[in-house]
């Protein structure tokens, strides 16, 4: 993370005190948000001993500054810091003060033409393919009508290279039909990590390149909004366990459908279907599970990472479906908004495996999620977050026993100034 940083704000500084020595006059604007969340987490799955007792209560206390600069001639730059105190009630009591430039870049925009350069977040399939902040290059060009044209290309995990480049259309207000194309070279022994339980004390290494096309689309059909995202994935995988290897050409799909209406002005409710593809035996043939770097999903807090983008985003490649088997999940949500200060979040979903929709001798369970946020002052909320995951028979079946069910409580504040 040091060297990204420093290879953002050595041109950033470079620049600013040029125009500076110049005479020239900085537009800025500064603001900042100070986080503070208690957590606490029961009946999470073990990764090193394989069982579902791991609990942990912690707390998050974090500023984040950010400032923006005009600096004239149509370029502006943009940062935003974090500074975090960790604390974790675990059995061996942590303390952790951290600090890092968490976004720095320039910015260039004319005629319909923008160009941002430096450390930056990166978004890739609404988030369920990528969801990062990395050193890159993220162009867009909207001077036609209703149309647009943006990529991105940078650097993730340190040495792999990413790009994405999109195609959209707005045929109305809110809405918005986009084809997406991306390609990830795994230069860093990521895609290894996905086979380390089938190779027992073995030095994995992974190279290979992984495609995406798809589109996404949210638009209206009368009074339905209608949100879909589907993505089809292919290319090479090259697993190398020092006595040998797998070599495996990929081809996998996620689906990602929501219907959502306004049953009044404070209540609306939603129905989607969440899906990706498994592969019951990865080392053999086609390898058919759909893979993710460090991507972000929404659908849920606990069975998904649906939690806080700054801190469920594991810095991994991820299986779409989370397990081998792949998955299907169904589910609905409700938001209830009693005034402009009060928001409240349901949504309950189950969880199967690819291909065996609603087969309750092999789902992975249920999962239900609530949160309440209160508006005290403008831009400054309290909230307080509730899930619980339920194990079904897919996880009987393969530890020997039905897990106690997973929960999670947060609750917290955010100031934003």
């Amino acid at each position: 993370m040091k060297q990204k940083i420093s290879l953002m704000i050595i041109p950033a500084a470079l620049y600013i005190i040029f125009f500076t020595v110049c005479g020239h006059a900085f537009e800025y604007q500064f603001g900042a948000e100070v986080f503070e969340g208690l957590f606490k987490e029961d009946n999470f799955l073990d990764e090193d001993s394989g069982t579902f007792d791991y609990d942990e209560t912690y707390n998050i206390l974090g500023l984040y500054p950010e400032g923006y600069v005009d600096f004239g001639g149509n370029i502006s730059g943009y940062a935003l810091g974090e500074l975090e105190w960790f604390h974790s009630w675990d059995a061996e009591d942590k303390n952790d003060l951290d600090g890092q430039l968490t976004d720095v870049f320039l910015s260039y925009y004319a005629s319909g033409f923008s160009v941002d350069v430096g450390l930056q977040p990166f978004v890739v399939g609404k988030g369920v393919v990528t969801y990062s902040d990395e050193p890159g290059i993220a162009f867009r060009y909207d001077g036609w009508t209703d149309t647009y044209i943006n990529g991105d290309v940078f650097r993730i995990f340190g040495n792999s290279p990413m790009v994405k480049m999109a195609f959209g259309y707005m045929p109305g207000f809110l809405e918005t039909v986009e084809i997406i194309g991306a390609w990830y070279h795994d230069a860093d022994d990521r895609i290894a990590e996905l086979f380390e339980p089938f190779y027992e004390d073995a030095d994995l290494e992974s190279s290979g390149h992984l495609f995406w096309i798809g589109g996404q689309a949210d638009f209206f059909v009368r009074d339905v909004y209608v949100s879909c995202l589907m993505m089809q994935q292919f290319g090479s995988v090259e697993i190398d366990d020092g006595a040998g290897g797998l070599d495996l050409d990929v081809s996998a799909y996620l689906i990602d459908l929501e219907l959502n209406y306004n049953i009044s002005r404070q209540l609306s409710a939603a129905a989607f279907v969440f899906t990706a593809s498994g592969d019951h035996s990865p080392k053999m043939g086609n390898l058919n599970a759909f893979m993710s770097p460090m991507p972000f999903n929404q659908r849920t807090v606990i069975f998904f990472n649906g939690g806080f983008e700054r801190y469920d985003i594991e810095e991994a490649i991820l299986l779409g479906g989370v397990t081998w088997d792949g998955v299907i999940a169904p589910g609905v949500k409700f938001e209830y908004h009693p005034n402009l200060k009060i928001i409240t979040e349901l949504v309950a979903a189950m969880m199967f495996p690819e291909g065996d929709l609603f087969d309750t001798d092999t789902w992975y369970g249920w999962e239900a999620d609530t949160r309440l946020s209160y508006e005290f002052y403008q831009n400054h909320k309290l909230f307080v977050e509730a899930g619980i995951f339920t194990h079904g028979n897919f996880f009987k079946q393969k530890y020997g026993f039905r897990p106690d069910p997973a929960t999670r409580v947060v609750a917290g504040m955010s100031l934003i100034f």
